[in-house]
C-alpha cells in the first residue's frame, strides 16, 4: 500500500495527523484491505493486552474472564461464508 506517495509495508500501522483535506492510498500489488479509524482523542487513561483495550489493567482482566465465560459471542472460524458468519452471529449473541 502506498499512502501520500510513501510506501507502507503489509500488516503495518500508520499513524496519521490531524488537518488536511485529502487523503491518498493506493494498493500497490493487487487488492489491499485497509482499516482507517478516526476520532477525537480520548483524554483517558488507556490500557490493553493482547486483543483487548480499556481504561484500567483490572477492567482487562474482568474482560478476558468475560471473554472466556462466552459473553462477548462465541470464537468463529476465520474460514465461513458470509452466509455461514451470519448464522453464527445468530446462534452466538453476544451477552452484553
Amino acid at each position: 500500500v502506498q499512502i501520500d506517495n510513501q510506501r507502507i509495508p503489509p500488516h503495518h500501522t500508520v499513524y496519521l495527523t490531524p488537518g488536511g483535506e485529502q487523503l491518498t492510498i493506493q494498493a500497490l500489488e493487487g487488492e489491499a484491505d485497509v482499516l482507517l479509524l478516526s476520532g477525537e482523542p480520548l483524554r483517558e487513561p488507556i490500557a490493553s493486552q493482547g486483543s483487548m483495550v480499556m481504561n484500567t489493567q483490572e477492567e482487562i482482566q474482568k474482560a478476558y474472564m468475560d471473554y472466556q465465560r462466552g459473553f462477548m459471542g462465541m470464537p468463529w472460524d476465520h474460514a465461513l461464508s458470509d452466509d455461514e458468519w451470519r448464522e453464527h452471529v445468530k446462534q452466538n449473541p453476544s451477552r452484553y
